[in-house]
């Protein structure tokens, strides 16, 4: 049993379940009879949803803002033909004994207490007018409001797409507004739509009142005279008052309704319900209603009219001008001060907000937007967040967050690159294609198609159709979608400019985690040993900017305060010390599997003029002190060397002193601005690695004749 009753509570509490019985107990009435007290019940259900409805209705600023209008209309009308038939049911079944105090109530409210023919006739008077009212006025003037309004409303429909439209082209509105008002359009047409077919209901509703009413009647003096055996005096002058008290119980709530039908369909769109609007709109002029009360108490000095009614109208009426016009004065004068203080008060605008920054973004078009929207599918914002993760792990860069934003300025598949605002990459996609990039690994040429370069590594590369895509990957070709190829650009660009991208407030939440596991390493750094927050950034963004990683942060603070005091501080000599205590780290990316290091040497006559050459000044940076012949020479033998280890498929390492690594990387940097290549110092080298020299940097030019005949002098 308790079983039972928990599956019934449950199943009750289902908002579902609930309209489900609901309309099958209005069904129900149909057939069922129902004692007196319980259709008094539902006779106040009926009377009480007419007047919320009404109410409702009157205080919606917008006709969508009720959009369950037409199922409630429907609802209701069927709930009260219901329940009129039920009532019918009973008066004609019980008579004078019927048991609704409801029916009994109103029947004699409008017929009197009396048996008098006049009561009579003048109760069936005032119940026709106002049918009449409803079927005549009320009804037929709603229906014809809700077809003309729907008519015009989806007349207007592709004039209001349109505007919205042009404002989101415009860049009036974003893409989350323009949704917002195409919804509210949408509800908006099938509201109008709706209202159309639903008061049809109210129409025929009326017109079967009268039919009942009618019915009512004649059914009850037929059961009277024929059945109970009453004289026609008494059976007319019974069920016509009880028909009378059926009719007006069903007719009150149907009229509430109509005239809810009739103000929510002419109610136009505005910013406040409809009593505020009557209010300031009819109300907010105080002159009219001065004219007003003085026309009333003049009309009430002509002979003949009521004097005291007219005047004390009219006096009310100048009573409200009166108090609405102080009203508007005291907030005028309220308004008045309030811009007084404000312009006190005003100071010079502030423009700081246009100086910032961000420091990584992607602009993109608008054909590119459903890329970062995940209702649409993208995963563009999901990618940047593993790239960033990525970085994190592996290099130890906090990437700070990448700000997506669309430009009307661009083209409608461009995207755009920004590092500190200024635009370092970009290109062209097809949102509806895939990328097919060949990597140099093709067996098979797709045919047909225009190639182009793909942006982040300048490969040959196809746009291909979804389709094509495992033909495309048989043949050798690497097939990407447009996401992919925006986050394999963004992970490019952070990767070559890490160094700039690594700011001082990165620095510092990373340092603040360290300090709360290793206090005394951050402390003896920062404070004992006088190291400045920009020199542990300087070294930082060095090591950054030669591919090394900076996770190991406790090891490279360590490295920074012991060598301090002797570097006094020079972010030079700390990195190249911090370098030599991650030797393990960074020599280790490089050697093969069998454990050796495979390196090009440089000659040591070269080593020996660029010691003699290059100088570090601690503010202009490295000074190439060379002949020129020479490092044009230099360079020519260092791209040769480089490019040669590329083509054999091999990283190109090159093994030098440690007085001029840092210089050679400077050479090597401006050569490469990829940075595809890697400088190492002798000392750099840990014990137990082999190191195998696959070539030398020799100089093969008129630079190397003339070493032998003269020794140079430094030239600034």
């Amino acid at each position: 049993m308790n079983i039972v009753l928990e599956n019934l509570r449950k199943y009750l509490n289902n908002a579902d379940a609930i309209v489900g019985l609901g309309v099958v107990f209005v069904l129900a009435l149909i057939v069922i009879p129902l004692p007196g007290y319980l259709l008094d019940g539902l006779i106040a259900i009926s009377l009480l949803s007419g007047i919320l409805i009404l109410l409702t209705a009157l205080s919606s600023n917008n006709p969508a803002d009720f959009s369950v209008f037409p199922t409630l209309l429907l609802v209701t009308t069927i709930f009260r033909l219901a329940v009129n038939v039920s009532t019918t049911r009973l008066v004609l079944s019980e008579g004078e004994s019927a048991s609704s105090a409801l029916i009994r109530v109103f029947g004699t409210f409008v017929v009197g207490g009396g048996d008098s023919t006049g009561g009579l006739v003048i109760g069936i008077i005032i119940f026709l007018i106002l049918v009449l009212v409803q079927v005549m006025v009320i009804t037929k003037g709603a229906t014809r409001v809700s077809e003309v309004a729907a008519r015009f409303a989806l007349d207007s429909l592709p004039g209001k797409q349109l505007a919205i439209d042009s404002d989101l082209s415009a860049g009036y509105i974003d893409e989350g507004e323009a949704r917002r008002r195409r919804e509210l359009l949408q509800k908006e047409m099938g509201f109008y739509g709706a209202m159309d077919g639903a008061s049809k209901f109210v129409q025929g509703d009326v017109r079967l009142g009268l039919i009942i009413t009618a019915i009512n009647i004649i059914g009850g003096l037929i059961v009277g005279v024929s059945i109970r055996g009453e004289t026609f005096g008494d059976a007319a002058e019974i069920y016509t008052r009880f028909t009378i008290g059926d009719g007006l119980v069903s007719s009150i709530p149907a009229l509430l309704i109509s005239t809810a039908t009739g103000v929510i369909v002419s109610r136009s769109v505005g910013e406040d319900a409809l009593p505020t609007d009557i209010r300031n709109q009819l109300l907010g002029n105080p002159r009219l209603l001065y004219t007003v009360g003085a026309m009333l108490i003049i009309a009430g000095l002509i002979p003949g009219f009521p004097l005291i009614a007219m005047a004390g109208l009219g006096a009310l009426m100048i009573y409200l001008g009166t108090r609405i016009e102080q009203g508007l004065t005291t907030e005028k004068q309220a308004e008045e001060q309030r811009e007084a203080d404000k312009s006190e008060e005003r100071k010079p605008e502030s423009y700081l907000q246009h100086l910032r920054t961000e420091p990584l973004e992607v602009e993109i078009g608008y054909n590119l937007i459903p890329l970062v929207d995940p209702k649409s599918g993208g995963t563009l914002l999901d990618q940047i967040s593993r790239l960033r993760k990525r970085f994190a792990m592996e290099s130890g860069l906090i990437v700070p967050p990448v700000r997506i934003r669309d430009n009307m300025n661009l083209d409608p598949n461009e995207y755009a690159i920004k590092l500190q605002g200024s635009i370092i990459g970009g290109s062209k996609l097809e949102p509806d294609q895939l990328m097919a990039i060949d990597t140099g690994r093709v067996s098979q040429e797709l045919q047909g198609l225009e190639s182009f370069t793909e942006p982040t590594y300048n490969l040959k590369a196809y746009w291909i159709s979804p389709d094509l895509k495992s033909d495309a990957e048989g043949g050798g070709y690497d097939v990407v979608d447009p996401s992919t190829v925006i986050a394999t650009h963004l992970s490019s660009i952070i990767q070559s400019n890490s160094s700039d991208i690594m700011g001082r407030q990165e620095i510092k939440s990373i340092i603040d985690s360290i300090r709360e596991e290793n206090p005394v390493v951050v402390d003896e750094v920062l404070q004992d040993r006088k190291i400045s927050l920009g020199q542990v950034q300087a070294v930082l963004q060095s090591l950054l900017k030669e591919g090394v990683s900076i996770r190991n942060m406790v090891r490279i603070l360590e490295s920074i305060s012991n060598h301090a005091e002797r570097t006094q501080g020079d972010p030079y000599l700390l990195t190249e010390a911090v370098r030599q205590n991650l030797s393990r780290q960074i020599v280790g990316e490089y050697v093969d599997e069998k454990g050796v290091l495979n390196a090009i040497s440089v000659d040591p006559n070269i080593d020996r003029r660029l010691r003699e050459g290059i100088h570090r000044d601690p503010e202009e940076g490295f000074v190439m002190a060379l002949r020129p012949e020479f490092q044009v020479a230099l360079r020519e033998a260092l791209t040769e060397h480089c490019q040669k280890a590329i083509s054999e498929g091999r990283h190109p390492v090159f093994l030098c002193s440690r007085a001029i690594r840092a210089g050679v990387f400077y050479i090597m940097e401006r050569l490469f601005p990829s940075r595809n290549f890697t400088v190492l110092a002798h000392e750099e080298i840990p014990a137990e690695t082999q190191v195998e020299i696959v070539d030398t940097v020799t100089m093969r030019s008129r630079a190397e004749q003339q070493q032998d005949q003269e020794i140079e002098e430094p030239v600034a």
